[in-house]
């Protein structure tokens, strides 16, 4: 599994950001059909995240049948996962009001073509273009 990021100055509560960024994960194909996830505990003291918090997060994956949790087997990406991701991102789209003005697309096509250059994942990149959203000339995004 590759990194989370949580953004403590980011409104959206810790437990979304830790669903969202795992959900963005399994669209993308970083998290695959039965890759594991890190143990509630270990997750939640890499983010530095209390534990409850972290188990939120896997509820809801769980109840969107994106993970399946096994006592002794640990927690993996379901099945189907992909498509539920995928589904679920085209919701959040509409639901946000998600028509993009295609002259905007242009604008950001260089900037997100450098900063998947140098490593960055859509959602750092989504990140970083919060923050700016939101003002800040620099985001520290652990």
């Amino acid at each position: 599994m590759t990194h989370i990021v949580v953004d403590m100055n980011n409104p959206t509560p810790p437990y979304e950001q830790v669903r969202r960024e795992i959900v963005e994960q399994i669209r993308t194909g970083e998290l695959r059909p039965g890759d594991r996830l890190p143990a509630i505990r270990v997750l939640a003291g890499d983010l530095g995240l209390a534990p409850g918090t972290v188990a939120r997060a896997y509820k809801a994956l769980e109840e969107a049948q994106m993970i399946v949790t096994r006592r002794g087997a640990g927690t993996t990406i379901a099945p189907g996962a992909q498509a539920l991701a995928r589904r679920s991102a085209a919701t959040t789209l509409r639901e946000s009001g998600g028509e993009v003005d295609p002259a905007l697309i242009p604008l950001f096509a260089d900037p997100v073509a450098e900063a998947r250059a140098r490593g960055a994942r859509d959602v750092e990149i989504l990140a970083a273009v919060r923050a700016t959203l939101a003002g800040e000339s620099t985001a520290t995004l652990a």
